[in-house]
């Protein structure tokens, strides 16, 4: 009972915050390259993981060569390509939409589970997974409805998804680092440390600026979307792949962008339709058959006595 508490605390903390991350990452845009802004998010990241690492007590140099390939390889996934891909995508459309792009992680890590790690379907998340690609398919449909209006929006979609894939690899890599016993909080401070080298290394291949316009507005979502969207929310997201394996934890991306269609309705003006709304429903729905437990039925046993019985 209480693993299924902490569970509900771990997903509740990475749907909230990650449901506020997207429109975080829009009011940063004006003030720094996105490009910069993804190594300058996990370079203070890792930064501070490091230190809750020494002051925890938890090693961070006993880890051989292959593990740190694992590292790297995560960081690259996640804390790098993911992040430069949904940046980009955040500046083509709105918040919203780059969120709800991300629930398809859902399948990714679902069959990347079953393929490469060997973890088995169950019937709910299979289903649930189903009404939330129904979901997607609404959107999608809404997207292409007006492209006309938002030309860009169906591109940033289309690098939303691909952010997602990306995102994908990472989180089966970062399964397998605890099957390997590495505690999450080392897999976090390196992972991101490797992330950030890599975001900083394409900056310079793509001849992005690093220069940063100090502004109270980004300095609030910077340290909002490091601490919270970064360092806390990413070990409460670890703990839930851990507890719950990645295809339930993936639920988290259903979640979140509810959240966040409410905030883009809010502060970007969202604009609302059949399709939208459908989606949103159906992504919810998905979101409930997949990760509420239905009571099972209690089997009622005959006492010997009573069989016997006429």
């Amino acid at each position: 009972m209480r693993t299924m508490k902490n569970n509900t605390g771990y997903f509740l903390t990475c749907a909230i915050i990650w449901g506020l991350t997207w429109i975080a990452i829009k009011y940063q845009l004006p003030y720094v390259d996105g490009s910069a802004a993804v190594f300058y998010r996990f370079i203070f990241s890792s930064s501070v993981m490091f230190i809750i690492c020494l002051f925890t007590k938890v090693s961070l140099f006993k880890f051989t060569k292959a593990q740190h390939f694992r590292f790297a390889t995560q960081g690259l996934f996640i804390f790098c390509l993911n992040y430069l891909l949904t940046y980009w995508a955040t500046s083509m459309a709105t918040s919203a939409l780059i969120a709800l792009a991300f629930t398809s992680i859902i399948f990714l890590n679902m069959f990347g589970a079953r393929i490469f790690l060997n973890v088995p379907f169950e019937k709910k998340v299979v289903w649930g997974g189903i009404l939330s690609l129904i979901g997607m398919a609404c959107i999608s449909l809404n997207e292409y409805l007006n492209i006309g209006l938002h030309p860009s929006s169906l591109w940033g979609f289309l690098i939303g998804l691909l952010s997602t894939v990306s995102a994908s690899a990472g989180n089966l890599i970062s399964y397998l680092n605890k099957k390997n016993n590495v505690p999450i909080s080392a897999n976090n401070s390196w992972a991101m440390l490797y992330g950030s080298g890599f975001s900083l290394f394409i900056c310079f291949i793509l001849g992005k600026s690093l220069h940063v316009d100090v502004t109270s507005t980004f300095v609030i979502s910077f340290f909002y979307l490091s601490i919270f969207g970064t360092v806390i929310s990413f070990w409460a997201y670890f703990k839930l792949i851990e507890n719950i394996g990645p295809a339930k934890a993936a639920f988290t991306s259903i979640a979140s962008p509810v959240i966040a269609l409410g905030v883009s309705t809010y502060m970007e003006k969202l604009d609302w339709s059949i399709y939208l709304a459908l989606g949103a429903v159906f992504c919810i729905m998905g979101n409930v058959v997949a990760l509420v437990r239905l009571p099972q039925r209690q089997r009622v046993v005959v006492p010997p006595s009573d069989l016997n019985h006429s």
